[in-house]
C-alpha cells in the first residue's frame, strides 16, 4: 500500500505542474524527494540512497552531452541555410493530388535528417501545412499527416534524442536499433502512404502559387554548398560512424558556410550555437528560429533527474509490487500489449515523451529478457504513443504550431499502426511458439 501511495503522490505532483503550467522539472525534483523519503521510511541510509541515485545517472550522462551537441547542430543547420535549402527544394515537388502523401514523406525526411520533431514541425511542417491549406485540404487531415511524419525521424533518426535515450536506458546500440526499427515499420509505412495517397485523391484540391524559395532567399544565399552538412551526416551514418563524431563533422562543415556564404561573423555564430538561430527577417524567423545548446537544457535536466528514479527504485524495491501486477497483466494481453498500456498511462500522467520512455523501461523490464527486443518495443510504443495523448506536449505543441485541431490525432495513422502492427506480430510469434 505504501508503494502505491508513494507513486500516487508523485503523480499528484506531475498533474499539479501540468495544471498550473509549471515546469515539469519541479515535479521531478518533488518526486526525487518523495522517493528518497520512501527509502528512509524503509530504513535505507540516506548516503546509500544518494549514491544509488547518482550511479544511475551515469548511463545517461553521455546521452545528455549528445543532446547538447544536437542543439548546436540544429542551430548551425538553420544558420547555414541547410534546412532552408532542403525545404525550398523539396516543396517544389508537392502536387495537389498527392499533397497529403508529400507532406507526410517530406516531414518524415527532414525529421530523419535533423532528429527533431519540434524543429521539423516548425519548418517543413508549417510550410507544408500552409501549402495544403491553400490547396483545400481539411486541417484535421493535413495536421495528422504532418504529425505522423515528424515522428518518423524522431523515432529512428541516429540524431534523435528519443532514439538515443532508448539506447541509453536499454543499453543497446543505435545502429542495430535503427535496423530493427526500419524492419518493424515497413508495413505501417506502406499502409500509411497508401492511406494518405487514397485520401488525397478524394479531396477536391487546387494548385497554389506560394513560392517558398522566394521567402528564404530574403535571408539566405541558397546554393548547393549549404546542403553539405546534411550530406556529411548521411554519408557518416551510411558507414555507421560514431554518432558523436558524425554530429561534430556535420557541425564543423556548417561553420565555414555560415561565415563565408551566409555572412555571419564568428561572434554571432558562437552566440547562435549557444542560444539558437534568430533570423532578421520576420517571415523567416517564424519558420527557422530556434535550436542551440540552451534549447536542450530543459530536456537534459528532465532526463538526468528522471534517471535517478531508476537507482532509487532498485535500491528501495519501490516498484516490485507494481511489477508483479504488470506481470499478471502481461499473461492476459501479451508483454507488448502491457508495454503499450504502460506507455499510455505514463505518457498521460507525465505529459511528455522522455519520462514515459524511462518509466516504461523500468516497469516492463521483467517482461522482456532480450534488451534489444525491449528497445524496439519501447520505440514502437512509448515514443509514438505520447503524441497521441491529446494533452501531452509531444502532440499538443506540434498541432498548436500547425494550427490544426486535436482531431488531427486520428489521422496520424503511422503512429497508430506501429503499436498495432507490433501487437499483431507478437501474437503471431506466440501462436507459432505454442503450435511448435
Amino acid at each position: 500500500m505504501l508503494e502505491f501511495l508513494t507513486i500516487g503522490l508523485f503523480c499528484v505532483g506531475l498533474l499539479s505542474c501540468i495544471l498550473t503550467k509549471t515546469s515539469i522539472i519541479f515535479a521531478l525534483l518533488f518526486g526525487f524527494c518523495v522517493f528518497i523519503g520512501y527509502g528512509l521510511v524503509k530504513q535505507c541510509a540516506l548516503a546509500y540512497l544518494l549514491r544509488s541515485a547518482f550511479n544511475s545517472t551515469r548511463r545517461v550522462l553521455t546521452i545528455a552531452l549528445v543532446m547538447l551537441l544536437i542543439g548546436a547542430l540544429t542551430a548551425s543547420w538553420r544558420a547555414a541555410g541547410t534546412i532552408a535549402y532542403i525545404v525550398s527544394f523539396a516543396c517544389q515537388y508537392i502536387e495537389p493530388e498527392i499533397g497529403l502523401l508529400s507532406a507526410f514523406l517530406l516531414n518524415a525526411l527532414l525529421s530523419t535528417l535533423t532528429g527533431t520533431s519540434f524543429g521539423t514541425v516548425a519548418t517543413m511542417g508549417v510550410i507544408t501545412m500552409t501549402l495544403l491549406n491553400a490547396m483545400g485540404y481539411p486541417a484535421w487531415l493535413s495536421g495528422g499527416a504532418i504529425l505522423a511524419g515528424i515522428y518518423v525521424g524522431d523515432r529512428c533518426s541516429p540524431v534523435s534524442t528519443s532514439a538515443l535515450l532508448v539506447c541509453a536506458v536499454t543499453q543497446t546500440t543505435i545502429y542495430k536499433n535503427i535496423r530493427l526499427m526500419i524492419r518493424t515499420s515497413i508495413i505501417p509505412m506502406i499502409l500509411s502512404c497508401g492511406f494518405y495517397l487514397i485520401a488525397g485523391l478524394f479531396i477536391d484540391s487546387q494548385t497554389t502559387t506560394l513560392d517558398i524559395s522566394q521567402i528564404f532567399s530574403k535571408g539566405f544565399d541558397l546554393n548547393f554548398w549549404t546542403v553539405i552538412p546534411a550530406l556529411i551526416l548521411v554519408a557518416c551514418i551510411s558507414i555507421r560512424c560514431d554518432i558523436r563524431l558524425t554530429m561534430v563533422l556535420s557541425l564543423t562543415s556548417a561553420i565555414p558556410i555560415c561565415i563565408w556564404i551566409q555572412g555571419m561573423n564568428p561572434q554571432e555564430l558562437v552566440y547562435t550555437l549557444i542560444s539558437g538561430y534568430e533570423a532578421k527577417n520576420d517571415q523567416i524567423a517564424l519558420l527557422l528560429n530556434g535550436g542551440g545548446i540552451l534549447s536542450m537544457v530543459t530536456v537534459v535536466a528532465i532526463v538526468v533527474i528522471s534517471s535517478t528514479f531508476s537507482g532509487l527504485f532498485e535500491s528501495t524495491g519501490l516498484i516490485r509490487s507494481i511489477q508483479r501486477y504488470i506481470t499478471l497483466i502481461a499473461k492476459k494481453i501479451t508483454p507488448f500489449g502491457t508495454i503499450i498500456v504502460t506507455s499510455l498511462v505514463t505518457a498521460g500522467i507525465a505529459c511528455n515523451q522522455a519520462l514515459p520512455i524511462m518509466l516504461t523501461q523500468q516497469l516492463c523490464q521483467p517482461l522482456v529478457s532480450d534488451r534489444q527486443r525491449l528497445a524496439i518495443d519501447i520505440e514502437n510504443s512509448a515514443v509514438v504513443l505520447a503524441p497521441l495523448v491529446p494533452w501531452c506536449i509531444a502532440g499538443a505543441i506540434p498541432l498548436a504550431i500547425l494550427g490544426a485541431p486535436t482531431q488531427a490525432i486520428s489521422s496520424a495513422v503511422y503512429l497508430w499502426l506501429l503499436p498495432l502492427w507490433g501487437l499483431l506480430a507478437q501474437k503471431h510469434r506466440l501462436q507459432q511458439n505454442w503450435n511448435s
